[in-house]
């Protein structure tokens, strides 16, 4: 699960509209790095990504030639391995479907390459649908079966040197962000979502406490809260981050009373103005040991965590404030 700062993602923000070509680059530069630094991974990774085609032991790992955006006649395809005597192509895709007709060009251009052990290999997120008289790749290969297979040599990548490591692991926070990694339903699924009932049940009855109105359960794919004053407020936690609590404001605030008091404000495009105040806490720290509290406990400290986030947001808004939509995520 990802943590911290990433590479990729920062990256990946200014590559406007070309996303699958982002895509293609940050995976070539994973598998260059791993066939120089960890070349006994490389190898594996190469062998799998090519189903079995291009299978060489790790002291020949420099035979493999990893290019992006191949120029070949009337085509360009996304990803080429290269070894002695044979050549892959890959077409990358992330969200976009095939060209009509795009694997059978580049069926032809592989027959005129010169080169009589070729591989055409589709790397998709979502399964293509092929007509019967459609050209198919050789092999098609999902995001999240490449990401288990990465996940999985995370120990001999560790071995292997920091960059490598660092590199790997970027890369499969970066897939896990965009929903292109899976992580795999335990045993324990059932107790934790008694457990998620029972939090998001704790926040509104501390907000019920607190003289708090408009309450309501907000959640998405990616969090978990209640929405406060029919919006100006949030309380929950994220599931990258699921042992820490927020709180978030969304109503406009005087960025003026804020300096005046040292409190330091975030940019926010979904707040009103732009900006907005948070905190958050760690509920497992030693100062606040959240989860060995019991259930008395723990709600008298969810009351007063609350009740101090309130009251600091409220003496840093405007006096006007604009209706709130009913979720800040549509504002």
């Amino acid at each position: 699960m990802p943590s911290g700062p990433n590479l990729f993602a920062r990256l990946h923000k200014w590559a406007a509209r070309q996303d699958e070509n982002f895509l293609t680059e940050s995976l070539a530069v994973v598998l260059e790095q791993l066939l120089i630094l960890a070349p006994e991974v490389g190898v594996r990774l190469v062998r799998q990504l090519t189903g079995g085609f291009i299978d060489l032991p790790q002291d020949e790992a420099s035979a493999i030639i990893v290019r992006t955006q191949v120029e070949a006649g009337q085509g360009r395809p996304d990803l080429e391995f290269r070894a002695p005597y044979q050549l892959v192509w890959v077409e990358v895709k992330a969200e976009s479907e095939l060209r009509a007709g795009q694997l059978e060009g580049y069926r032809v251009l592989l027959r005129e390459c010169g080169i009589e052990q070729t591989r055409l290999i589709l790397l998709t997120r979502y399964p293509e649908v092929f007509q019967s008289e459609d050209a198919r790749p050789d092999l098609e290969i999902r995001w999240f079966e490449f990401a288990d297979w990465l996940e999985k040599e995370l120990p001999d990548i560790e071995t292997a040197g920091q960059v490598a490591n660092f590199l790997a692991r970027q890369f499969l926070d970066f897939l896990w962000g965009r929903n292109m990694n899976l992580t795999q339903v335990g045993k324990y699924m059932p107790d934790g979502l008694r457990a998620l009932s029972s939090w998001l049940n704790m926040l509104r009855e501390a907000a019920v406490t607190c003289k708090v109105k408009k309450i309501r359960v907000s959640d998405a794919w990616n969090y978990n809260g209640v929405s406060l004053e029919g919006g100006k407020y949030w309380i929950g936690f994220i599931h990258a981050a699921p042992e820490k609590l927020y709180f978030n404001t969304f109503s406009r605030m005087d960025t003026e009373a804020a300096a005046r008091r040292g409190i330091s404000l975030v940019k926010e495009t979904r707040a009103f103005g732009g900006v907005s105040w948070s905190k958050s806490v760690e509920l497992d720290s030693e100062s606040i040991h959240f989860f060995s509290r019991s259930k008395v406990s723990q709600m008298e400290w969810l009351e007063c965590f609350l009740r101090e986030c309130l009251d600091i947001a409220r003496s840093i808004e405007t006096p006007d404030q604009p209706p709130i939509p009913e979720d800040p995520e549509e504002s």
